[in-house]
């Protein structure tokens, strides 16, 4: 809304260090994934995780929430995380 807020922690949004980091951060998020052998894919800090059934997806976006914030102290922005279903 074009206010300014200082902020002391993180980094600018939409600054060339924040995707460099995002990937050294979530490698750890990458390995967690392919050890539950769940296929994904991954461009900074967002991600799609798929799965073979909405209740699969809830699940999975519970437990990688609680791995997220829990684990990699990350913070996880709720209103934009979703589960949709595609189907084929």
């Amino acid at each position: 809304k074009g206010l300014f807020e200082a902020s002391e922690e993180g980094t600018p949004q939409g600054g060339p260090l924040s995707p460099l980091l995002s990937n050294i951060m979530l490698n750890e998020l990458d390995k967690e994934l392919e050890r539950r052998g769940l296929p994904f894919v991954r461009y900074a800090d967002d991600s799609m995780i798929f799965c073979k059934s909405k209740r699969a997806a809830r699940r999975v976006k519970e437990s990688i929430t609680r791995y997220i914030e829990g684990t990699l102290y990350l913070k996880v922005n709720k209103e934009k995380t979703v589960v949709s279903y595609v189907q084929g």
